[in-house]
């Protein structure tokens, strides 16, 4: 019985490395590794760190790290973009447990429905990985997880109320024994909101409901994993003076198998199936209703190898998509596939670390394109680690740019080759600095371009050229009852065909979070400030700064906890002519009903 549990844990592990810390992330290349040995720049925020961070979705907790900005449409579920060190919103991936969720429509993705009540963890990729995760991560990566294989058998509820008559409840649900381990949860929540737009008098709410549900068992030598993750709501939103609004639902289901082949090579075959349903609730100016659908599977076989301390990871993955879309009179329905072969290795020899990875893919659509990426770490002192990584990457053109408003099926994929140069120094156990400076050029951008005037005809074309420079540095103390996150970033992101400044990204922001944690109480600030930005119409969005406070108690099966979003309650943007939430107190209690 012990030992069928331990192979539960120790092959949802994904490899049987040892590792050297009890820090892991499994983004950067598919498998565990010691977040020391991983060589790109990553963002981890725990369990612990969510409860504590007022937010109602992913984008309220990204916006607190360097690197990551978001542009949003109006509060609670209206239109949310994140950008990755300075790529467009649809240059990143973003993932449920490893599943691709971005819209085949858009290729955006959708943070402002992912509950974040439900998340165990977010790692995040700052640059491309498009060598291991394919089209839309030529900018970064995000992946959400909402399970976790430290189970043990627990319940737990929490309900919370704030401004806005906003109001949030969930139940979570953990078990483990000799045959499986498991957890259900659900989330729901219910705003009356504010205006969405300036010019607006009317409250735009939002309602969402989340289910996941995860379950690994064993069978013999074989493993089994299964994951639900579906979120359904309702958004109001403005569109020029009209109050409208949308039903959305997505859905994200993951089955895995896994057999060890030998002692080293563990081989495992995955189904992943998700959908992306957006539906308007009226009629367009032609009587329609408007709607837009994903349906995508994806078919994937991996492989780890572990070599002495290396692990060496190949594999095949296949894409069938499906879109059909209806919008002011522009429909299509489209099946796009996919193939490719992918292949990463890490190497480390006394004190250098060398990761390589590529990836062959052929497109129905463009054709092929192989990708490679290449990166390296030097151990320069007991203390110091210097860093290096030049890599390229691609984004298909997503069913709208080919098919919808302005379509142009001849598009080319855009393209992207990026370097960065990097160090990390240890001033001791609590204390470390890091640096970091990148640059990313991105190749024929899509743009959609007025080609007659008279009869208001629109293209989608690739015009545009970007090329973004940056710089970011951080500190970071952790102790017993501190932590100190500070961040600053310095960047030009670039459109380098008239030299103009890419929209709703700033040239400079300051990151922070202090942190006192105690057994009986926790304090955390989280501040924000941001230069200037470039919206639409050649707006300049002014620059702002933003402060959170959350405090809590805790008891022996309760935590009781009060967070403050915009503090100081600042006027600011994160779009022309959109509204941002003002100070708003919320107070949330979770209760243990199990030790």
């Amino acid at each position: 019985m012990k030992y069928r549990l331990f192979l539960i844990s120790a092959l949802f592990g994904i490899s049987n490395l040892l590792l050297a810390s009890d820090e892991v992330v499994v983004t950067p290349a598919r498998h565990s590794q010691d977040i020391d040995e991983v060589i790109p720049s990553v963002i981890v925020i725990d369990r612990e760190t969510i409860e504590r961070t007022p937010s109602a979705d992913v984008a309220d907790l990204l916006r607190w790290y360097a690197g990551v900005e978001i542009g949003r449409t109006g509060g609670f579920g209206q239109q949310t973009s994140v950008f990755v060190r300075g790529a467009n919103s649809n240059h990143t991936a973003v993932l449920i447990n490893g599943v691709k969720m971005n819209s085949a429509t858009t290729g955006a993705p959708a943070l402002e429905i992912i509950n974040a009540s439900v998340i165990e963890r977010i790692e995040v990729i700052k640059g491309p990985r498009s060598t291991v995760y394919g089209s839309e991560a030529l900018g970064g990566v995000i992946n959400i997880i909402t399970t976790t294989d430290q189970v043990k058998n627990n319940a737990a509820v929490h309900i919370s109320r704030g401004r806005y008559s906003t109001t949030e409840q969930g139940v979570d649900l953990k078990f483990s024994n000799d045959y499986a381990i498991g957890d259900f949860s659900f989330n729901s929540i219910d705003s009356d909101g504010f205006p969405a737009t300036t010019n607006s008098n009317t409250d735009h709410g939002h309602d969402n409901e989340t289910v996941d549900i995860n379950l690994k068992t064993a069978l013999g030598r074989s493993n089994w994993k299964f994951g639900y993750w579906q979120t359904e709501g309702n958004t109001e939103y403005d569109s020029f003076g009209t109050d409208l609004d949308q039903d959305r639902k997505n859905d994200v289901l993951n089955a895995t198998f896994d057999l060890p082949i030998t002692e080293k090579w563990f081989s495992s075959l995955s189904i992943s199936k998700i959908k992306d349903e957006i539906r308007q609730n009226q009629v367009n100016f032609l009587g329609d209703e408007d709607f837009t659908f994903t349906d995508r599977i994806v078919y994937d076989w991996k492989n780890d190898i572990s070599i002495i301390d290396n692990i060496f990871t190949f594999g095949a993955t296949k894409t069938d998509e499906d879109t059909e879309s209806h919008s002011f009179g522009t429909r299509y329905k489209e099946n796009t596939d996919s193939y490719s072969l992918y292949a990463n290795q890490q190497f480390k020899f006394g004190k250098h670390s060398v990761f390589g990875s590529t990836r062959y893919v052929n497109h129905d659509d463009f054709g092929d394109e192989t990708l490679w990426n290449a990166e390296y770490r030097y151990q320069l002192t007991k203390k110091t680690r210097m860093f290096a990584s030049l890599g390229t990457g691609f984004r298909a053109p997503d069913s709208n740019a080919r098919f919808g408003f302005g379509g142009n099926p001849d598009l080319k994929e855009e393209t992207s080759r990026s370097i960065e140069l990097g160090m990390n120094y240890d001033f001791s156990q609590f204390n470390k600095v890091s640096l970091r400076a990148y640059e990313n050029k991105i190749k024929d951008l899509i743009e959609t371009i007025l080609i007659d005037p008279g009869a208001f005809t629109f293209e989608n074309r690739n015009v545009s050229d970007a090329r973004i420079q940056g710089l970011e540095l951080k500190f970071q103390h952790q102790s017993k009852h501190w932590h100190v996150n500070l961040e600053g970033t310095l960047k030009n992101p670039r459109n380098e065909s008239d030299d103009s400044l890419l929209l709703r990204r700033a040239k400079r922001s300051l990151n922070g979070t202090l942190v006192y944690k105690h057994d009986k109480y926790f304090v955390q600030l989280n501040g924000l400030l941001s230069s200037e930005r470039r919206d639409f119409g050649d707006v300049e969005l002014s620059g702002y700064g933003l402060v959170d406070l959350s405090a809590g108690m805790h008891f022996p099966k309760a935590t009781l906890s009060v967070k403050v979003d915009n503090l100081f309650d600042k006027d600011y943007e994160l779009a022309s002519d959109f509204n941002t939430p003002g100070q708003s107190v919320f107070a949330e209690l979770r209760i243990k009903l199990t030790d």
